[in-house]
């Protein structure tokens, strides 16, 4: 009788801290998780700060950047400065592919992701018109069409300027291909 209470103390103590031990385990998985979305968001922050320094210090290239998405003067823009608006834009395409495979990983918080959402709806026409880039994902469009049917959506003035003059004119790619 003491035999079989010594083993099934043993067996209840032995359960108990492979109980504990699959705790301490989910803590550390979960500690885990939280330093690599902060490394994550860290390296995005740092990456967002580079290029807005890059663009900065490039004088012709900022000043263009503010003709088109501060002023919408697209008439001013020759068929160079198109073209790295083009190149520009691509960049910021793939970048959107790598914040939805960081949103799918579960690496980025809803806030940021819904600025790129934003971000991707009001450029969405304007990507079009350069010549159909689209971020490769359809998962994400379909989130970006989630975002357009709800209430608070609003159009960007910028999207609204380009949709507007946009209307005559052919798409960007006509013009290089």
């Amino acid at each position: 009788m003491k035999s079989n209470t010594v083993q099934i103390l043993t067996t209840v103590l032995s359960n108990v801290a492979v109980l504990a031990g699959l705790v301490f385990l989910i803590f550390e998985l979960r500690q885990n998780s939280d330093i690599a979305m902060s490394q994550a968001r860290q390296q995005r922050n740092l990456n967002l700060h580079q290029a807005s320094l890059a663009n900065a210090r490039n004088h012709e290239f900022s000043e263009l950047l503010g003709r088109v998405y501060r002023d919408h003067n697209f008439d001013s823009l020759s068929g160079e400065e198109w073209q790295k608006i083009f190149l520009y834009e691509r960049a910021n395409i793939m970048n959107l592919g790598n914040i939805r495979f960081q949103w799918n990983m579960g690496l980025m918080d809803e806030t940021p992701y819904n600025g790129q959402l934003r971000k991707a709806a009001n450029s969405e026409e304007f990507w079009q018109w350069l010549g159909g880039l689209r971020v490769p994902h359809v998962d994400f469009w379909e989130d970006v069409d989630e975002l357009k049917n709800q209430p608070s959506f609003s159009w960007h003035p910028f999207t609204l300027a380009f949709r507007e003059w946009s209307k005559d004119k052919d798409p960007l790619a006509r013009a290089f291909y």
